[in-house]
């Protein structure tokens, strides 16, 4: 019984913190969701707490068999965070959908990490894998070749680019490539 309310207390908490992305949207609960709240207007205590245990042996089940998942702010803004610089589709998984991006508190709109290695592929461009993870390509000629433990800022821009600095290069166009 206690597994079961820690499992409802994560899945309100989800559904809490994904309920303000798609406020915009009108779309039905999930049938799940739906099962368990109704149990609230049940006035028989045994039938109530029945209802309760049902629901979420249910939810329970579909978490197990991947029909539901569960997560969490910190999880989500991780993984925004990991997939900054890629064009996602808009089907307000991870925020975004039909609002703007800047609409949303959590949106992620810099990059802060460092060089794990560079290697240069021409024309004075060069490749750099993160620390953080990720790979990104600049789009301008530096100065200075960038060099492992070199500090990488990168922000998003105008018309969908990225703009930032590696070491002591500034104003350096970048690009997510992995």
């Amino acid at each position: 019984m206690v597994g079961a309310l820690r499992h409802m207390v994560i899945l309100a908490a989800a559904l809490a913190v994904t309920a303000p992305a798609s406020a915009e949207k009108t779309h039905e609960r999930p049938e799940l969701f739906r099962n368990l709240l109704n149990c609230r207007t049940i006035t028989d205590n045994a039938a109530r707490l029945a209802c309760y245990d049902q629901s979420a042996s249910a939810l329970e089940q579909a978490e197990a068999k991947k029909d539901l998942v569960v997560v969490d702010r910190k999880e989500i803004r991780e993984t925004r965070k990991s997939l900054f610089g890629f064009t996602l589709p808009k089907i307000g998984l991870f925020g975004g959908g039909d609002k703007e991006e800047g609409d949303d508190k959590d949106a992620i709109t810099e990059l802060q990490s460092s060089v794990q290695a560079a290697r240069m592929i021409g024309g004075g461009n060069w490749s750099l894998s993160l620390v953080d993870g990720g790979t990104w390509e600049t789009m301008s000629a530096l100065n200075d070749a960038p060099r492992s433990g070199d500090k990488v800022r990168i922000k998003k821009a105008s018309l969908g680019s990225y703009l930032g600095q590696v070491g002591i290069n500034r104003g350096v166009r970048f690009r997510r490539v992995e």
